[in-house]
């Protein structure tokens, strides 16, 4: 024999239920479309060109960094951009960095800075993290095939 719950048992188990999903969205990765309009975007850096690609028609593009911030953490995207005949700019590629873009991971990115390199681009910044007050640097080499990249961190001394 079923039973029926009870308006009041109904509300505890949707509440349950609703701070179950919750707990599964925590450390959620953020996608770059979550920035992709101000007020968060707070830092955009052209930086340097990747080659054109041998395929007849296909030209090369640009390289761009955005920073974000949101509740006083860091999120960090770098896309590889093409311009049309028109001049009409989109992406190729777009790539997040889990270490920094997970909503709990309270790094706050700061000294960005980013350079053309004969392979590509590299971008440095320091970065400290709000768990424990730890500050590193963060290297990232791009190279100019869309999403070629090397992440790395090292510790300050």
């Amino acid at each position: 024999m079923k039973r029926a719950l009870n308006p009041v048992a109904r509300w505890l188990v949707g509440a349950l239920l609703a701070c179950a999903g919750q707990a599964h969205a925590l450390g959620m990765d953020l996608p770059y479309q979550s920035f992709a309009t101000a007020p968060d975007v707070d830092w955009i850096k052209v930086c340097g060109q990747w080659p054109a690609s041998v395929q007849a028609g296909e030209g090369g593009g640009m390289y761009r960094i955005v920073h974000a911030t949101r509740h006083a953490q860091s999120f960090l995207y770098l896309q590889w951009i093409v311009r049309d005949s028109s001049d009409s700019a989109s992406e190729v590629h777009t790539e997040g960095f889990d270490a920094i873009n997970n909503d709990h991971a309270e790094i706050t990115l700061s000294q960005m800075n980013c350079q053309p390199t004969r392979q590509g681009i590299r971008f440095t910044a320091r970065a400290e993290s709000g768990h424990d007050n730890s500050v590193f640097r963060i290297t990232i080499d791009a190279g100019h095939k869309p999403g070629e990249l090397r992440f790395r961190t090292s510790q300050r001394r």
